[in-house]
């Protein structure tokens, strides 16, 4: 016996089986008699033996037959589901996304878009990986993930960018600091000394740091750097100096700080969505707009584009 029958057998062969008529099979399959016999007879020849009775009324299936018909309409049934497979993944509907994002995103904005995601695409599995901007940037190049959520500015050779929304900025002082649990202008800052990022982490909002003072009318003395938000909340609370950063990171305080809610507009740092100029799945621009309309409702939106 042998086993190189064609799956055009077996739909030949599931049809008639169901149908128990060749007539009626042939008309299902939009083919004639003649043809469909030739594929049943191939298919006994392949397997070594009768499937069918032939009467000059009626066809039954054999004790073979009978045997045969579920497994090969289980190898149909999964042909048929490989097929589609390689459909949706081809299409972008099924597959993995390696998502990059910022720690803040994960606060706020995460939870509420995953699972209009997976509602949208069910049969996209994301894998979520928390990183600094600067190492989306280089991972994006190489190919380690598809979209990330990061801080501009970056270089954005080879890659496509779109600002989502902005993190307002909150001034985070020590616990015992005379504009702890206030809000304030931010030039009330302008005599203090601060604690920054390293320009390699956290460039985004140093830089939108340096512009919100700016704007404020003053230059601020940078008395400290720092490579994560819990070591400059550390140097914040040793009172090594005050700091900018992003609302979100009050949910998670450290012992010894207290925040300050900054009325100026323009101490906000941007998040963007980020991803190669050669990809263009759906799955890619409905991350990008349920991130860009799940932010929109929130209280800081980015500014049309």
């Amino acid at each position: 016996m042998s086993s190189d029958f064609t799956f055009g057998q077996l739909r030949a062969f599931v049809a008639v089986a169901t149908e128990l008529s060749f007539r009626r099979a042939a008309e299902k399959l939009h083919t004639t008699q003649p043809p469909l016999s030739r594929q049943i007879k191939a298919l006994e020849e392949t397997v070594g033996t009768r499937l069918f009775d032939r009467g000059t009324r009626r066809v039954a299936l054999t004790a073979a037959g009978q045997a045969f018909l579920p497994e090969a309409q289980r190898l149909l049934t999964n042909a048929d589901v490989a097929r589609r497979a390689v459909t949706e993944a081809v299409t972008g509907e099924r597959g993995v996304v390696r998502v990059g994002y910022i720690e803040p995103a994960a606060y706020d904005l995460l939870p509420r878009v995953l699972p209009k995601f997976r509602e949208k695409h069910p049969k996209i599995d994301l894998e979520l990986h928390e990183m600094h901007s600067s190492d989306a940037v280089r991972r994006l190049r190489g190919r380690d993930i598809e979209v990330a959520l990061l801080r501009p500015p970056v270089d954005q050779t080879g890659l496509r960018l779109e600002i989502v929304y902005a993190d307002r900025l909150v001034a985070v002082v020590p616990e015992h600091h005379p504009v702890a649990g206030r809000t304030i202008a931010l030039a009330e800052l302008a005599d203090e000394q601060f604690v920054s990022f390293t320009a390699n982490q956290g460039t985004g909002v140093h830089t939108a740091a340096l512009q919100a003072c700016a704007s404020s009318g003053f230059s601020p003395t940078i008395a400290h750097l720092a490579s994560s938000t819990p070591m400059l909340m550390s140097l914040v609370a040793a009172g090594q100096g005050v700091g900018l950063i992003p609302e979100p990171f009050r949910i998670a305080p450290r012992p010894g700080v207290g925040f300050a809610t900054i009325i100026d507009p323009e101490a906000r740092s941007h998040v963007a969505i980020a991803w190669r100029e050669d990809e263009s799945r759906a799955a890619y621009r409905t991350l990008r707009d349920l991130t860009r309309d799940t932010a929109a409702r929130s209280a800081t939106p980015a500014e049309p584009q």
